[in-house]
């Protein structure tokens, strides 16, 4: 069997797919991508048990076939091939690849072998644009916990209820929440997503795509024309994010390119695990840290009127919070006695992140 192909039309899908596979298997099978060529159209699967891909390609078959081959090793190969048509001839256990004066022998394993990949019928289903989905992503994926004994954490927690998609990512110490209307949204209750099949989704979405995503008890799934996501959600009841928000605040207003600067230049004397001080006097903040290298201190200017207030906290997590803030200043939330602090910008209720101090 021998298929005509453009490079790039098949190197864009394989290039979305190839991270799903596993490198390091106990079932070597895994490392692989199947291509499923039919008469109507042609599809690749990936998969590791745990997020699963399919995608869709426009491109028809004289006889149908499917293969599995090395995914990493055809991706490399596609890569250093020249743009245009190539020429895949499939005889029995091997893929012949040729263009011009190249020829590239792989071995084929046995179809079989490959795990069944089906797409779910769920309870329930929305549709959101990519864009939407993306941004919901960046604003709360930085907040995942990596820390494996606390599993239930290091997924993205996403519910519907009152017309809105609330999305919510916490390790324990920090909490970014985002919440987005969506026009005819029913409501679902809670799931929470495998941080690593948020990172497969954000590869395999564009911003112009109409994502449908369904729901079922123990999976998830994020469909567009071209391509599908299927992923397991982590069993377990995620902490009540709603009750956390502090109130009885002291307000102050920084803007939000001076704020970066500041915690850039004083976090230069300190490493990973030391912590900086924010001090809020009226009309300033003073960011200081110290280390055996030193010490800094920046002040900068602020809208501020309340007490005098001291405050410790791991310099990453205050950056992490502060960039992904939208507009030119951000709002802190500053509590009456030692507690959670809030940081805000021009989404104000809409997207929240909370950053327990540090006691030292």
């Amino acid at each position: 069997m021998k298929i005509i192909i453009d490079k790039d039309f098949i190197l864009a899908p394989v290039s979305k797919l190839v991270n799903i596979t596993e490198k390091r298997s106990l079932m070597p099978i895994l490392s692989n991508i199947l291509i499923e060529f039919c008469r109507d159209k042609t599809t690749i699967y990936s998969t590791d048990l745990e997020v699963s891909a399919i995608s869709y390609l426009d491109h028809k078959a004289d006889t149908e076939k499917k293969i599995v081959i090395h995914g990493r090793k055809f991706l490399d190969i596609l890569k250093e091939l020249d743009s245009g048509e190539i020429s895949l001839e499939i005889k029995e256990n091997t893929l012949t690849i040729r263009q011009k004066q190249t020829e590239i022998v792989l071995s084929l394993q046995d179809p079989e072998e490959f795990p069944e990949i089906k797409e779910i019928t769920g309870q329930e289903e929305f549709y959101l644009d990519g864009r939407t989905l993306l941004e919901m992503i960046n604003k709360v994926g930085f907040g995942v916990s990596i820390d494996e004994t606390r599993y239930v954490l290091t997924g993205m927690h996403m519910r519907g209820t009152g017309g809105k998609v609330i999305v919510v990512g916490t390790d324990g110490f920090r909490m970014a929440l985002y919440q987005k209307e969506i026009k005819g949204l029913k409501g679902f209750k809670g799931i929470t997503i495998p941080k690593r099949s948020i990172t497969e989704v954000e590869r395999a979405i564009d911003n112009e795509d109409e994502v449908k995503l369904t729901i079922d008890e123990k999976h998830v799934q994020f469909s567009t024309k071209k391509v599908t996501i299927i992923s397991r959600v982590i069993e377990g009841n995620f902490p009540d994010y709603e009750n956390v928000v502090p109130v009885n605040n002291n307000i102050a207003t920084i803007f939000k390119e001076a704020f970066i600067k500041g915690l850039k230049k004083v976090s230069v004397i300190i490493g990973r695990s030391e912590p900086i001080k924010i001090k809020l006097i009226e009309g300033a903040m003073e960011i200081e840290a110290e280390s055996d290298m030193g010490r800094a201190r920046e002040v900068v200017e602020v809208e501020y009127r309340g007490e005098e207030v001291s405050m410790n906290f791991n310099v990453r997590f205050v950056m992490d919070v502060v960039t992904h803030i939208d507009g030119e200043s951000v709002v802190m939330k500053v509590p009456l006695i030692y507690g959670a602090v809030v940081f805000e910008g021009k989404e104000g209720e809409y997207y929240k992140n909370i950053v327990m101090p540090i006691k030292v």
